[in-house]
Formats: structure tokens, C-alpha cells, sequence
């Protein structure tokens, strides 16, 4: 069997190569010895073929997922053409349940609008939500982007639900919300976390600038005792014609456990495209639960981290605002 598929891509018996065990920069993926690699070629590929081999390449992520084996170490290969014709268009939820199962975006590692993408066909009618829905644990996702753009009234929306556990998302765009009508709605989000617990979330891109929000919606929020989750180095994006949309939202009792940090992250309304200033990086409430930590992140077009003190809200920050914290400060730094 041939160990290289030159010029075709570099491959070792049939199974394309990166430069770490197929995680790009994400580090590795914990495969077993009986995990089976599928590929998907939205621009070339056919949900009838086996997807073994990216000759056999499947059309969506959705029927690829559809042949791993939970537990298995299974992988999924989304190849683009650097395009958005290298678009899987998945016109249906794909639950996630199976754990130690991976998918991987093989094209340039940009931050936002990765060309390994997942979308509905703009024909479906109909807002896919969640686009994804990860119940299983154990699971990574790496260098994809997912966009949710139907036109709908009245219809609230997910980009990206996370009910399970110990989940990694490296450089993942979840962007929701891109008309106006879902950006009406209070109960869309690009991420939603419920009853989830230590995911970690780096280098990703959680949100939408490109349609106006003016509700009490969020980039994440975080409900049913979610707890231990992780972001790091993430880009939270909006454009607010209302200063109600928010950033995170933790808006019941008992929503999260313990504390959800946020290390290097960036929440950005556009305010230099006309956005309208909103009245609160975060809505926490008084009883959520636990603590909200906030690791030298920063701020543009928010009045306030909060507006209401909640004591639940800690910063750590190099100069500090003398209204905030609302509940302490973690070690302030004057440098």
C-alpha cells in the first residue's frame, strides 16, 4: 500500500496528514486503534459514497457523523476549496451524542468565516436550530465555522448548543443570528450552555457583526447549572441597534456552578459601523449560582461590565474601573 498520495495531498495508507495527529494547531486527537477517518468534500463529494477516502468523499457532516461509532475515536475531515461552494449544507440539526468522536476543518486556520463551513441551504424554508447540538462528551471540534442566516420572524435561534461534558472547541465560529428577525429575538444565541460542564472553548469566534441585534439576546448564555467552562483567547462580536443585547448571559437562579472563566477574550460592538452603545458586557443574576471570571479581557461599546451588581462578577484587569467589580477584585495589576 502506498504511503504517500503526492501529488493529490500527502496521506499515510489513505488517511490525510497534518502536522499533528490531524488537531492542526489544536493539539491531538485522542483516536484508538479501531477509529475509522471520514472525509467530507461539500464542492466534490456524494452522501451515497462510503467517505473513506477523499476520493469517496462524503457531501455533509451530517452523514458522515451518521457512520462513526461512539466511544471509537472516530474523526471527520471537512475539506473545503476555499470557497463558500465548499459549504456542507446541512438542512437539519446534527445532535453530536456519541463521545471521543472529532471534527476538523482542513483549510487555513483564519479566525472568522473558516472556509470549512457548515450552513444551511439558503432554500430550507427554515431556521436550523441548534445547528449543532453536542450531548455526547469528549468530543473536539477544530477550525470550523458554522453560520446561521435564515430570515425568519419570530423565530429565536442557536448557532451552538452544549449539553455535555469535557468538549474542546479550537478556532470555531459559531455566527448566529444573521438577519434582523433573529436578532429580534430573546432567546437566540450563538452559544448556549445548559447544564454543561468543563468544556473549554480557545481561540474561538462567538458571534456576528454583519445584522443588528435589539433585544436581550446573547453571544453565550449559560443556563441549568453549567459549570467549569473555559474560554480562552476568544473573539465575542456584535453590532446593537438597542442597548439591551448583551454579551453573556446567566439569567436565572442556579444557572451556572462554581465559576465560568474567561481569559484574554474580547467583547467587541461595532461601534465604529454606528452600532448603538449597549448597557452591559454581562446579565448575571444575583443567585446564579457561582462566579463569573474575567482574566484581562476587554471591552468596546459596553457602558458598563455590568449594570446591576450581582457580587458575582470578578475582574482582573491591568488598570482597574473604580466602579467594578461588582463582587471583588482578583489580583489587579497597575502595569
Amino acid at each position: 500500500m502506498s504511503v504517500t498520495n503526492f501529488p493529490n495531498g500527502v496521506s499515510s495508507f489513505g488517511n490525510i496528514l497534518t502536522g499533528d495527529n490531524f488537531g492542526l494547531m489544536g493539539g491531538r486527537i485522542a483516536a484508538t486503534g479501531d477509529a475509522k477517518h471520514y472525509y467530507v468534500d461539500p464542492a466534490n463529494g456524494s452522501d451515497g459514497n462510503t467517505g473513506l477516502s477523499p476520493d469517496k468523499a462524503l457531501d455533509t457532516v451530517g452523514a458522515a457523523y451518521d457512520k462513526t461509532v461512539d466511544k471509537s475515536g472516530d474523526v471527520i475531515h471537512l475539506l473545503n476549496d476555499g470557497n463558500t461552494s465548499g459549504t456542507s449544507r446541512d438542512n437539519s440539526t446534527i445532535t453530536w451524542s456519541n463521545d471521543n468522536v472529532h471534527l476538523v476543518g482542513h483549510c487555513a486556520p483564519t479566525m472568522l468565516s473558516q472556509r470549512a463551513r457548515i450552513s444551511p441551504a439558503s432554500t430550507v424554508g427554515s431556521i436550523v436550530t441548534p445547528q449543532l447540538n453536542v450531548t455526547g462528551n469528549g468530543n473536539s471540534f477544530r477550525n470550523v465555522a458554522l453560520f446561521e442566516g435564515d430570515d425568519q420572524d419570530a423565530t429565536a435561534s442557536v448557532c451552538v448548543q452544549v449539553t455535555g461534558s469535557r468538549n474542546y472547541f479550537w478556532n470555531v465560529a459559531m455566527m448566529n443570528m444573521g438577519s434582523a428577525n433573529s436578532g429580534d429575538e430573546a432567546a437566540s444565541a450563538n452559544l448556549k450552555l445548559s447544564g454543561a460542564e468543563e468544556n473549554t472553548f480557545e481561540r474561538c469566534y462567538i458571534g456576528l457583526d454583519t445584522t443588528a441585534r435589539s433585544t436581550t439576546n446573547a453571544n453565550v448564555e449559560l443556563v441549568s447549572s453549567s459549570t467549569r467552562n473555559f474560554f480562552l483567547d476568544c473573539f465575542f462580536p456584535m453590532t446593537a441597534d438597542a442597548a439591551t443585547p448583551m454579551f453573556i448571559k446567566i439569567d436565572a437562579a442556579n444557572d451556572i456552578d462554581r465559576f465560568v472563566y474567561f481569559r484574554g477574550c474580547m467583547f467587541y460592538n461595532a461601534i465604529g459601523s454606528s452600532a448603538t452603545t449597549i448597557n452591559q458586557v454581562a446579565s448575571i443574576h444575583a443567585a446564579a449560582g457561582g462566579l463569573v471570571l474575567l482574566d484581562y479581557c476587554s471591552s468596546v461599546g459596553a457602558t458598563e461590565w455590568e449594570t446591576t451588581a450581582s457580587t458575582n462578577l470578578y475582574l482582573n484587569m491591568p488598570i482597574a474601573d473604580s466602579a467594578e467589580p461588582a463582587g471583588g477584585t482578583m489580583t489587579v495589576s497597575s502595569t
